[in-house]
């Protein structure tokens, strides 16, 4: 036990956490892919997060996806473009790093706090991105039901700093999240 700190250098498996060669190697190559060339001629570019998946709410995602990027001088992208599968899982956070430090504008659809994008929700609060990161969040009209849906005191924190720095906006319907859309930068 390293006394100073009080860590066991022998505990923490650093190799565990470095990308393999095979995985290193994948990663490159989706990093000089077209759809990563697409990212540097955009004025704008918008990472979407919010559920994947076959859901109504990974559909209006898509739909946030598909508004921003018919604007001009605009792209919108997902981590789903870049052809990670779940199988490639270690590659996630690294490329998840690199799309954010190349989004001008990180959109985050959120219906609630179940599934993957509440990890990607912590990474969110980095100095480097802080301002980038705009949350779309829906209300569904009573507190009872808010808190059901919203009820993790983690995910709740975060996205509390954004409501206070008013960067969240909230809808109700598709509708509203058109609108809510529409008062994005």
């Amino acid at each position: 036990m390293d006394d100073d700190e009080g860590i066991d250098p022998d505990f923490i498996d650093i190799e565990g956490l470095a990308l393999d060669y095979e995985e290193h190697e994948k990663l490159k190559s989706l990093l000089h892919s077209n759809q990563f060339q697409t990212l540097a001629y955009a004025d704008r570019r918008y990472l979407i997060l919010g559920e994947g998946g076959d859901t109504d709410a990974a559909d209006r995602r898509m739909s946030v996806y598909n508004w921003l990027d018919d604007r001009p001088s605009a792209t919108a992208f997902r981590l789903e473009d870049f052809g990670l599968t779940p199988d490639d899982l270690s590659l996630w956070a690294s490329m998840y790093e690199q799309l954010c430090d190349r989004a001008t504008h990180i959109i985050l659809v959120v219906e609630d706090y179940e599934g993957g994008h509440v990890w990607e929700m912590g990474y969110l609060f980095h100095q480097e991105i802080r301002e980038t990161v705009w949350v779309l969040k829906r209300d569904y009209g009573d507190a009872e039901t808010n808190r059901a849906h919203f009820n993790n005191g983690m995910a709740a924190s975060h996205l509390q700093l954004l409501e206070n720095a008013d960067r969240t906006i909230h809808w109700q319907d598709t509708d509203d999240l058109k609108s809510a859309t529409e008062r994005l930068p």
